[in-house]
């Protein structure tokens, strides 16, 4: 598949934010929408299964200019998919609802896309918004969300990997950012057939969209960029507990896509592909080695339940499948 028409040259955007149940965090983030110095096309709230009225309330009351659309079945890629259908911009430019958009979010999203006209994707800088908890502390130290100050651009246009070392595509494509700040060519994710409603399914598999999108870009020819101007900076959880189930849950969640992605990328990728996640289902192994040396990060309990969880994403991805099955049906999806 070939990437679709490139966005004209001075772009519109659609500012997303897709909730649920968290209203005090969704409105600090739709102030920081508010505050854009280039304004957005529309700011568009997807509430997602909501269990209240609250957010609808909250919306109509203090931001009546922005739109609200519910989606009823339940998962952050339903949601997802649901603004690809309503935005009106050329670019939808997703941001989490406990994040927060520096000033120039939008503005430099836009000019990234009229300066590369085959960008399917900018992920952007996210910084931690406090360092005051041990959660965010420990998440922070796992790596965090930044990928550095240094614009990077897939395909790699020249040179070797920095640290000197080949690096298969999707190895660059994990590491490119998170779908905390993701601002996509609609079109081209609308010709790709959107989101895939498996993964970001809370419980049964928490995460994965983002970078199968991204995946999904590159190998239909579109471009993707990593923006350090794009800033934004994310709440992580407080509760260590908290942090820890999270960063188990994200190498679930990845596992599974690479797994999904081995079966159903072209003949071409299969073999990097397949590499890179027997690498990933290695690495656990030698990040508890160091940490027995006291050269990870992580506590070793941690790290002993990190190669568990990786392991365990090898079967998650068909049982997630079959239950975002089960809710488009339950719900007409």
């Amino acid at each position: 598949m070939n990437a679709a028409a490139p966005c004209r040259s001075q772009p519109t955007s659609t500012a997303v934010i897709c909730t649920r149940d968290r209203t005090q965090l969704l409105a600090r983030a739709l102030l920081s929408l508010q505050a854009q110095r280039r304004k957005p096309l529309e700011i568009l709230v997807v509430d997602n299964a909501p269990s209240t009225e609250q957010t609808h309330q909250t919306v109509i009351r203090e931001f009546p200019a922005l739109r609200y659309v519910r989606e009823p079945v339940p998962g952050l890629n339903f949601a997802r998919n649901r603004a690809l259908r309503e935005a009106k911009g050329d670019i939808v430019a997703f941001l989490d609802d406990d994040a927060v958009a520096d000033p120039d979010w939008i503005a430099a999203t836009e000019e990234a896309f009229a300066a590369s006209p085959r960008l399917g994707a900018c992920m952007g800088k996210v910084d931690a918004l406090t360092l005051a908890s041990a959660g965010a502390q420990l998440f922070e130290a796992n790596g965090g969300f930044a990928r550095g100050t240094r614009r990077i651009h897939l395909p790699p246009r020249a040179g070797p990997d920095p640290a000197g070392m080949p690096r298969p595509l999707i190895a660059w494509c994990i590491g490119v950012g998170s779908g905390v700040s993701m601002a996509l060519h609609k079109d081209l994710v609308v010709q790709l057939g959107g989101f895939d409603t498996a993964l970001d399914m809370g419980a049964a598999l928490p995460g994965g969209g983002d970078h199968d999108m991204l995946w999904r870009l590159l190998e239909s020819g579109a471009e993707v960029i990593y923006e350090p101007r794009v800033h934004a900076r994310h709440e992580h959880r407080p509760e260590r507990a908290a942090a820890e189930l999270q960063i188990l849950e994200h190498n679930r969640a990845l596992t599974a896509t690479l797994t999904k992605l081995v079966v159903t990328s072209g003949w071409r990728w299969k073999g990097s592909i397949l590499a890179f996640l027997l690498w990933r289902l290695a690495k656990p192994f030698k990040r508890l080695l160091w940490g027995l040396a006291g050269r990870d990060p992580l506590p070793v309990p941690l790290l002993c339940r990190l190669v568990g969880s990786t392991w365990r994403g090898l079967f998650a991805y068909p049982a997630a499948r079959r239950l975002a099955a089960e809710r488009t049906a339950q719900y007409g999806g």
